[in-house]
């Protein structure tokens, strides 16, 4: 028989579990430490944080009747995610879209539309900013500029939400986690300050029904492309074939309308751009490039490319979007969307770290997140065995099964195995 000291010993993943609970709560107490909740005036973060935590640990306590640590990680994290939105992203409301619709404007006015001079400082407003996108955007954001901006502002934030929550039911979040998951900060700040980051998340995750996506991103940021690699890698010739095609024609079908000279501004513009963010790093926001020297950030986004390359079919499709991340010049909060579907294929504590430690104070702390994702490369017993992103239409939907009433669902929630 099993003795009583037997059986009071934690096994060893609840203890790791709990390990993992200790760790981000210290995390988030600390990179939040002088934050203040509504505002520069209010309450500490901290104590708020903790007192909404403990009432969603309570609350699961009731409701389900238990309280494991992927229980507690994910109302911290819940909680954490909360309170960011609503400090973080005040006073920014769809500044990115004015930014557009500003280039729309100067295009239609034949104003000039790219950076002409080194920033020597961060601007005041925001809608400011440099426009970077390349110049086939430019006649459809003329179009856009010309009609009512109340009616633009509308369509361009239910949209975005629309594309978010149907690319989030496409890597395999059930309703009601979808919409959860609008809330956590990448999202929520795509959405909010009106960033084309959601839009391409929305390609991302159509990628394995629509791979042309992943080459027709790059119209947007042409960083995103890179993800473009996982069709060289998967030999889909198709996809590939069809994204440069379109991406060519539009090129081609915009030239008389922007001109050759709008490229060489373009291209002029980013190297301009880049020689910005040597002197003001808040351009480079949190990006490798912030924190690494030199060649390093360089080094990095090769490494992260490799890494993905030696991954097959979705997984590393998932893997190709944490090295865009990797490879983002300029890095915001909103930039860390495409990561998601790595961060689903970790098992449930895992998990919650990688969505906790990026749910609150962007910075150089979020790249622990990635850490943990290549780490479990690495470590089976970090990952899903079965499960994770981009479902298909056999899986068992985890949430049923765990209850009893196990039941086959096209897009299970994945993390409904976490709470």
């Amino acid at each position: 028989m099993i003795g009583a000291a037997e059986r009071l010993r934690p096994a060893p993943a609840a203890t790791l579990g709990w390990l993992a609970v200790a760790g981000l709560g210290v995390y988030i107490l600390s990179v939040t430490y002088h934050w203040r909740v509504p505002d520069p005036n209010g309450t500490s973060f901290g104590p708020v944080w903790a007192g909404m935590s403990l009432v969603g640990i309570a609350l699961a306590r009731v409701l389900r009747g238990r309280w494991e640590p992927e229980v507690v990680l994910a109302a911290g994290t819940a909680a954490g995610a909360l309170l960011t939105d609503l400090v973080q992203f005040s006073g920014q409301f769809l500044r990115d879209l004015a930014i557009y619709l500003r280039a729309g404007e100067d295009f239609a006015a034949g104003a000039p539309v790219y950076l002409r001079t080194i920033l020597t400082e961060i601007p005041v407003d925001r809608t400011t900013y440099p426009f970077l996108y390349p110049p086939p955007t430019l006649p459809l954001l003329a179009v856009l500029a010309a009609l009512p901006r109340p009616l633009v502002e509308a369509g361009w934030l239910i949209g975005s939400a629309a594309v978010a929550f149907a690319g989030l039911r496409l890597i395999g979040l059930s309703p009601r986690w979808a919409l959860a998951a609008l809330l956590w900060p990448p999202f929520f700040q795509g959405l909010y300050v009106g960033n084309v980051a959601v839009p391409i998340f929305g390609l991302f995750a159509a990628a394995p029904w629509f791979g042309a996506g992943l080459i027709l991103a790059a119209i947007f940021k042409p960083h995103s492309g890179l993800a473009a690699l996982w069709l060289v890698r998967e030999r889909r010739l198709r996809p590939i074939v069809g994204g440069l095609v379109v991406l060519c024609g539009l090129a081609v079908a915009s030239l008389p309308l922007v001109g050759v000279d709008s490229w060489r501004d373009w291209v002029e513009g980013l190297r301009l751009y880049a020689e910005s963010q040597e002197h003001l790093p808040a351009l480079v926001a949190i990006g490798l490039g912030a924190y690494l020297p030199g060649l390093l950030p360089l080094f990095a986004a090769a490494a992260a490319v490799g890494w993905a390359w030696l991954a097959r079919g979705r997984d590393g499709l998932a893997r190709f979007g944490i090295a865009t991340v990797v490879a983002s010049p300029s890095l915001f909060t909103h930039g860390f969307v495409v990561a998601l579907p790595a961060f689903l294929a970790l098992r449930p504590v895992a998990l919650w770290l990688a969505i906790g430690i990026t749910s609150v104070a962007p910075g150089l702390g979020w790249w622990l997140a990635v850490v943990l994702v290549v780490v479990a490369s690495v470590v089976p017993s970090l990952r899903r065995p079965t499960g994770g992103p981009w479902p298909t239409a056999g899986d068992l939907d985890v949430a049923a099964r765990s209850t009893g009433r196990a039941r086959h669902a096209t897009r299970p929630g994945v993390p409904s195995e976490a709470t």
